[in-house]
């Protein structure tokens, strides 16, 4: 029993080795990361397009009234003005009067008027009378005619200076009554009492201007005319309101440059609801540059930084069906990034979950 015992122990020993060993399975090798289909499900996709580069433009410029909406005020007669009834920055309604002028031509008006009615009336008695001796035979056909030329022209002088002196007050009186064409606000005023008014003056005496809509006069310099053009939308800030902005529409290019300043002006239509715009107010204005070259581009979202480099996870055929493609990026305008190099047209780039799988990609690199 000594014998066997060791030798029994020996021989389970060794069996148990060989045993072991004998079972022991080779090790399996990491098998490559996919996209799988359930997964691109998931996985929100971009597609790379070709589209012109836009960028973005700061311009200045200034608020002017609308000149087709707006009154400049010429009095027609000279004279003392006496009394001024409103101030600048006034509103006004149509018919409103705004200041009284001491005339002496309104004097004068009234005299036409006075006597060309009395003419008028004279003439329409010697034609009648013609009329009657022409009937009864005393008097010939060329003295009627000729007293009815004479009553035409009396009536013709009367209508005339009835429209002067309608068209300057329609009174008869010496004061002159300047009064608002349209309604709107006084933005400049010239009249102060005493001021004596001359005809040949070259500034308006009142300018009247309805503020509901206005216009923004761009300033455009020589390196940014070819990138700016007529319907372009633009938005416009204030100092007086930073927080809100102002959209508009470029309606027309003035296309000649300021002499003095070197810029082109530009005139934008705006809604001015609350007239919160005045005129010669400073604004500051956003517009989006145009470029004749195309760009493929992509939204940013999609894009990975690494190492001071950017990526984009490019969809492919082959396995694992994703390529990490470096890119270049030529400049970003509001959310999308226009690619210099690395991205082809109509490439389909990952645009979620797009740092995950990068890493999950380099892991097994």
């Amino acid at each position: 029993m000594k014998h066997y015992i060791p030798a029994i122990v020996i021989t389970i020993s060794i069996t148990g080795i060989i045993t072991s060993c004998g079972s022991k399975a080779a090790p399996e090798l990491p098998r490559q990361w996919e996209l799988t289909d359930s997964l691109l499900r998931t996985l929100v996709v971009d597609t790379a397009t070709a589209r012109p580069v836009e960028n973005e433009i700061s311009l200045t410029g200034k608020i002017a009234e609308n000149e087709d909406k707006t009154a400049r005020i010429f009095p027609m007669v000279s004279g003392i003005v006496t009394e001024v009834k409103v101030h600048s920055g006034d509103f006004v309604r149509k018919g409103q009067v705004l200041a009284i002028i001491k005339s002496p031509e309104m004097a004068g008006f009234t005299a036409d008027q006075s006597i060309a009615a009395s003419e008028m009336q004279t003439a329409k008695r010697n034609m009648e009378v013609a009329a009657s001796f022409y009937q009864s035979g005393l008097n010939s056909q060329k003295d009627y005619e000729e007293a009815k030329s004479n009553y035409d022209k009396a009536v013709a002088a009367h209508n005339k200076s009835t429209a002067v002196l309608n068209i300057n007050g329609g009174a008869h009186q010496t004061d002159y009554f300047v009064k608002a064409p349209v309604p709107g606000f006084v933005i400049s005023k010239r009249a102060v009492e005493n001021l004596q008014w001359r005809t040949d003056n070259a500034d308006p005496i009142f300018v009247i201007a309805d503020l509901n809509e206005v216009w923004a006069m761009i300033n455009i310099f020589e390196s940014d005319i070819a990138g700016v053009r007529e319907g372009d939308e633009v938005e416009m800030s204030t100092l007086s309101y930073p927080d809100k902005t102002f959209s508009g529409k470029i309606e027309k290019i003035y296309n000649v440059l300021d002499p003095e300043n070197k810029v082109m002006k530009a005139r934008v239509i705006v809604d001015n609801p609350g007239f919160l715009l005045k005129p010669e107010m400073f604004v500051r204005v956003k517009a989006q540059r145009h470029a004749d070259s195309n760009m493929v581009s992509i939204p940013s979202r999609g894009i990975i930084f690494d190492h001071d480099k950017y990526y984009v996870l490019v969809l492919t055929t082959a396995l694992p069906r994703v390529a990490i493609r470096e890119i270049k990026i030529a400049k970003t305008i509001e959310g999308r990034a226009f690619i210099s190099s690395g991205l082809q047209e109509n490439d389909r780039v990952i645009a979620s979950r797009q740092v995950f799988i990068y890493d999950t990609l380099n892991d097994q690199q």
